[in-house]
């Protein structure tokens, strides 16, 4: 694996993308930025961050993608992080559907994930992960929490993502055990949650996901998939 350090870019999602437009660029190379003016996070939003205190990067992946859906390459990036935190830096995390990381029911990381096709063919994606790090204080994001705020200490980026990348490639190598893990660690799986569904508030339960990446709900007996467009978390 390769890792780049810029100290300031647009994206590093667009600047991986070009990087591997231009040159012969390997599986899980990775760029990570101190600075990152346009970062996307998911339903279009943009995610912010202190200069150089959180973790900004993204990922190639173009091997171990056969035979799986894109929704479940992002089961196997978000569950080879909850297991990263929990192992190396002892630090529990949920998954909150669709694409979140979820620390003491805060919002620690967000995972955006772009794929390529070529003649119909799924031929590579880029993981895109803003990780809370050393930032302190989150004036506009209220539910946001840092590893600095969770554990007190201070971290070297780069150590953080060398340590991600070798769980990110074992999880890929293993990658049907991975996705096994997915359920174990989503956020209020089998418990009561308020949702806003087509601009209404309802009460149900998280029942799952189905292999496309829709969230399944259970209300009064009856399970519904929802996509991104149809659902959110009133949370």
């Amino acid at each position: 694996m390769q890792i780049v350090k810029l100290h300031a870019t647009t994206s590093t999602n667009d600047e991986l993308r070009a990087r591997f437009r231009e040159s012969e660029t390997q599986h899980l190379t990775a760029i990570y930025s101190l600075s990152q003016s346009q970062g996307r996070g998911n339903r279009g939003s943009t995610w912010s961050s202190e200069n150089g205190k959180n973790l900004t990067f993204s990922v190639l992946v173009t091997e171990n993608i056969s035979g799986i859906t894109p929704f479940e390459l992002n089961q196997i990036v978000s569950v080879a992080m909850v297991q990263w935190l929990k192992k190396d830096l002892n630090v529990q995390a949920k998954i909150k559907w669709p694409n979140d990381i979820l620390s003491v029911q805060m919002k620690l990381a967000g995972i955006l994930i772009e794929n390529t096709y070529q003649k119909g063919k799924w031929t590579h994606s880029i993981v895109g992960i803003g990780l809370n790090v050393n930032q302190e204080e989150f004036e506009d994001l209220p539910r946001a929490v840092s590893l600095k705020n969770l554990t007190g200490q201070t971290f070297k980026l780069e150590v953080l993502l060398v340590q991600f990348l070798s769980h990110l490639d074992k999880a890929l190598k293993n990658k049907n055990q991975t996705i096994e893990k997915y359920l174990k660690y989503l956020f209020k799986y089998r418990q009561q949650m308020s949702f806003k569904i087509n601009g209404q508030d309802i009460v149900a339960m998280v029942y799952g996901v189905t292999e496309n990446g829709e969230l399944l709900l259970e209300k009064e007996g009856q399970i519904t998939a929802y996509d991104l467009k149809q659902v959110r978390w009133n949370y």
